[in-house]
Order: C-alpha cells, then sequence, then structure tokens
C-alpha cells in the first residue's frame, strides 16, 4: 500500500502515550460521572446505568478537549489545522456527496455489525437498560454530532495520524483505529469502531483532508441519532 503519508525521514518514534490517552480520558471522565451518581443513589448498578444514559453529554465535553489538545500538538509539530482541515467553497458541494457516501457506507457497517452481535448477546436485553434518555438522544443527534465529527477527526486522523506519520500506511491506519476502538471504552464498540477508523483513516490519507471524513461522521451520528430517537435502533 502506498501513500504519501508514508515519510522515511528522521523523526521521533515515541509518543504512544498519545494512542491511549483519550482512553484514559473517557475512563476518568466516566468514573466522575459514576462517582457523582454513587453520591445520589448508593447503588453501584444504578449509578452505571445513569452514567450511560447521559453518556452523550461528557462525551461532547471530552471531545472539545481532543480538539484543545489535538491543536496544541499540532502547533508544536509546525503542522496547521486549517491546511489539515481542507476546507474549501469549491469543493464543498463534492465534499458533500463523499460525505454522503461515507455516512452510507458508515451506516451500514454500525446496523450490520451491531444488529450481528445483538443477535449473539442481546437477545433478551431490555432496551431500557442500554438506551440514552430522550434528551440525550437528542443532544447526540445534535450538538453531540457536531462535537464527534470535529473532535474525533481532528484527534484521531488528523493529529494521531500525523504524529505517527512514520509509520507505513498499513500500521498507520492500524494504530489510529485501535485509539479510535479504545476511546469508546466499550468492548461490544470495538468490532465497527475499530472497522469505522480504517474506512475514515483510509479516506483522510486517500483525500489529505479531513473536510469530508468530518462530514461523513458527522453524517453518520445524526443518522445513529434519528435512528435511537425512532426507537430502531
Amino acid at each position: 500500500m502506498q501513500s504519501n503519508f508514508y515519510n522515511k525521514e528522521k523523526r521521533s518514534r515515541g509518543g504512544w502515550g498519545w494512542v491511549f490517552l483519550p482512553f484514559l480520558l473517557m475512563v476518568l471522565g466516566s468514573n466522575l460521572l459514576w462517582g457523582i451518581f454513587m453520591l445520589k443513589f448508593g447503588d453501584p448498578a444504578l449509578a452505571g446505568m445513569e452514567t450511560f444514559k447521559v453518556g452523550p453529554l461528557i462525551w461532547s465535553l471530552l471531545q472539545l478537549i481532543l480538539i484543545w489538545i489535538a491543536h496544541r500538538q499540532l502547533q508544536k509539530m509546525g503542522k496547521s489545522l486549517k491546511a489539515l482541515l481542507g476546507f474549501s467553497v469549491d469543493m464543498i458541494h463534492k465534499d458533500f456527496l463523499k460525505a454522503i457516501a461515507l455516512t452510507t457506507a458508515s451506516t451500514f457497517i454500525i446496523l450490520s455489525i451491531t444488529r450481528g452481535l445483538e443477535h449473539v448477546l442481546f437477545v433478551n436485553a431490555s432496551k431500557e437498560d442500554i438506551t440514552f434518555y430522550p434528551w440525550a438522544q437528542l443532544w447526540w443527534t445534535t450538538a453531540g454530532s457536531l462535537t464527534a465529527g470535529f473532535g474525533e477527526e481532528i484527534y484521531f486522523r488528523g493529529f494521531l495520524m500525523e504524529r505517527f506519520r512514520w509509520m507505513r500506511p498499513v500500521w498507520l491506519l492500524t494504530v489510529s483505529s485501535l485509539s479510535f476502538s479504545l476511546w469508546h471504552v466499550n468492548p461490544l464498540l470495538f468490532p465497527h469502531t475499530f472497522v469505522l477508523g480504517l474506512l475514515f483513516g483510509w479516506i483522510y490519507m486517500r483525500e489529505g483532508r479531513l473536510w469530508p471524513v468530518i462530514l461523513g461522521h458527522i453524517f453518520t451520528n445524526v443518522i445513529g441519532g434519528l435512528l435511537m430517537l425512532l426507537g430502531w435502533f
């Protein structure tokens, strides 16, 4: 696999902490929220359920933190976030069409994998136990989709793939996708988030710009939010 992302120039080959930092942030943020609910209810299981049900809000806050971290680190690397985004008014219609295609592929991947896992593992699960509150679903569909699209793509595809650009493309995609999957914490989300990470990363490497991938990510989350609101997911 050839790509202009592979650079044989000498670069720092450390920095593995950046791969696991999002996972640690998610665990820390979730546990802090769990602690608040634990103080309120005094029941670990109930506190866990309540933490999950308001998850989109804490995720958005963490995604904004990812943007800040990525921006600071890209500056230190001499990289322009604006250049990585690659937004162009002249290309907006093409980017929109690419985003629609990416959204279609992503939604198919998510539904196929999650439905398969549900069939195997969650036949008797209560839907009320694994869904968000209505306001959290609405947040996911609107503001949460924006913070996810920008925050996760800027960090995992923008900063992280630039930071490890010295790797062969196949390993670069693997590392960034692994970090993206770990960020979602839940092992049951690992299969489809890893595949999506590979897809988003591949598109970014082909395009050399984040903007089409960000749009596709936003649209995918909007579709997911609408499906949840309609009770189909």
